[in-house]
């Protein structure tokens, strides 16, 4: 007879050695985080400096080769980019258990980020004549 295991978020049987649950993607040992973020992203932080600067570098960049595309929208087609980036963000890494975290306070923090991102870009633009 194989050992299973049932995950504790969807009740699907798993086998023994599985770390994830087959169906959700829950990892079915306590301790193990289910996603890990390569900007080291703390959702409880008001400000995170790693997002700040990957959302600036790319903006810029983005203006920059959307500027040779179509100089007329290149602010805003960069624009664009950094709001899906952002919300790509803070959907994909949110906790789904947090309470605090609603789509009220996600919406609040991608468009406070993006605000802070944009406003950057164009300072970098401006001051370096990118733009």
């Amino acid at each position: 007879m194989v050992s299973t295991v049932i995950c504790p978020r969807c009740k699907t049987k798993n086998s023994k050695k599985a770390e994830l649950c087959y169906k959700c993607k829950n990892p079915l040992k306590p301790g193990k985080s289910r996603k890990s973020n390569p900007l080291s992203f703390d959702p409880k932080s008001r400000f995170d400096l790693r997002i700040i600067i990957t959302g600036l570098i790319l903006f810029v960049l983005c203006n920059i080769a959307f500027l040779y595309i179509s100089p007329d929208y290149s602010m805003l087609m960069s624009g664009f980019v950094v709001m899906l980036f952002l919300y790509l963000l803070f959907k994909h890494y949110m906790e789904p258990n947090d309470p605090s975290m609603t789509i009220k306070t996600l919406g609040l923090k991608v468009i406070l980020y993006y605000l802070i991102i944009i406003a950057l870009g164009v300072v970098v633009l401006l001051l370096f004549h990118l733009y």
